[in-house]
């Protein structure tokens, strides 16, 4: 991945992340943007994260900022859950979209179009993040197909970005 731009966020700068993230995500958010906290902004070839103590903490997804997994397992849930079994893992870990199949348990919350973690069934370990295809109801209908649009996953570029 070639750095193309990078530069640490002024206060005011923090200030509009802050509440921007807090309307997407809810005060839970607001961890990432402590006073103390240097937040750095990195434009590359693969897009635009944000940068905490080396670590890609967000990235920029059709104009809106996506927490990683990194960032993630350092906050209570933001997200809505996607639950997988133990035979989705290896395809997920390997960049591909979660299947209707696979899943056990899909949150009544979950609308088209929204931003979802993906967590396997046993550890409940997450696996990755990604955009959910269908609403809750339409998922108890179906059992076959594509439901979640994978973003970022396990051992992808994003996580193995380092600063």
């Amino acid at each position: 991945m070639q750095i193309k731009a990078r530069k640490f966020l002024s206060k005011k700068e923090k200030k509009l992340l802050l509440m921007e993230l807090n309307q997407i995500y809810g005060e839970s958010a607001s961890n990432l943007l402590q006073e103390t906290s240097d937040i750095e902004e990195v434009k590359t070839d693969k897009g635009k994260f944000l940068i905490k103590e080396g670590k890609a903490s967000f990235f920029l997804y059709e104009g809106i900022y996506i927490p990683t997994i990194h960032y993630l397992r350092g906050v209570d849930s933001i997200l809505p859950k996607v639950i997988v079994d133990i035979g989705a893992i290896r395809f997920i870990t390997n960049g591909a979209d979660v299947m209707a199949p696979g899943i056990v348990h899909f949150d009544d919350d979950i609308k088209t179009n929204t931003i979802v973690s993906i967590h396997e069934e046993k550890a409940e370990s997450i696996l990755g993040i990604g955009l959910s295809l269908l609403n809750s109801q339409d998922f108890k209908k179906t059992k076959k197909g594509k439901v979640v649009k994978l973003l970022h996953y396990l051992k992808d570029d994003i996580w193995n970005l380092r600063f």
